[in-house]
């Protein structure tokens, strides 16, 4: 354990990255893949359970990228991202795009947003998606995060892939979405 001093205390012990992962990983969380593309066009994207819905008003939305991510200076340079919620059944998808892989998007169809500058949207593999302009960015501890403000979207339905200590799972039942206003 690493110590730390605070205006609150001398003397903090800070757990080690094992129980981190475990006090982390004993809160179910469901599953996303954020997409984006490269200057050259290029599709990107990697799977992250670090989501929040930030704000309603303006519509913001928050993801947390891993600095050793692959897929994290395309992010940095862009203007925008594609929050795409995965749905029970797409865990061969998550699993790809959690790896370092180089041809993520082989076989997963998509289709690129209209919205946010191309970025996949992954229609088979999601329960719904949103698209998301950068609004800032910024680096905390080993992640990187950016707030993106919410101009599109879409909800198909279906349950959602959930992930608990490691393991995939379905939500117990399907509740279906109350329609968009």
């Amino acid at each position: 354990m690493a110590s730390v001093e605070g205006p609150y205390t001398s003397r903090l012990m800070l757990v080690d990255r094992d129980r981190y992962r475990q006090l982390a990983g004993s809160f179910p969380t469901g599953v996303t893949i954020v997409t984006t593309r490269s200057s050259d066009g290029a599709p990107r994207g990697l799977t992250t359970q670090s989501f929040v819905g930030l704000s309603t008003e303006p519509p913001l939305m928050l993801v947390a990228i891993d600095n050793s991510s692959r897929t994290l200076a395309v992010l940095k340079s862009a203007r925008s991202f594609v929050i795409n919620f995965l749905k029970h059944g797409a865990e061969d998808v998550s699993t790809t795009f959690a790896s370092k892989g180089d041809d993520k998007f082989a076989g997963v169809p998509w289709r690129p947003s209209t919205v946010a500058d191309g970025a996949p949207i992954l229609y088979e593999s999601s329960v719904a998606y949103a698209e998301c302009r950068i609004v800032r960015q910024h680096e905390e501890g080993d992640h990187w995060v950016f707030v993106g403000e919410v101009e599109g979207g879409e909800v198909f339905g279906g349950a959602p892939l959930m992930y608990y200590r490691r393991t995939y799972a379905a939500w117990p039942e399907e509740k279906p979405a109350p329609p968009v206003l």
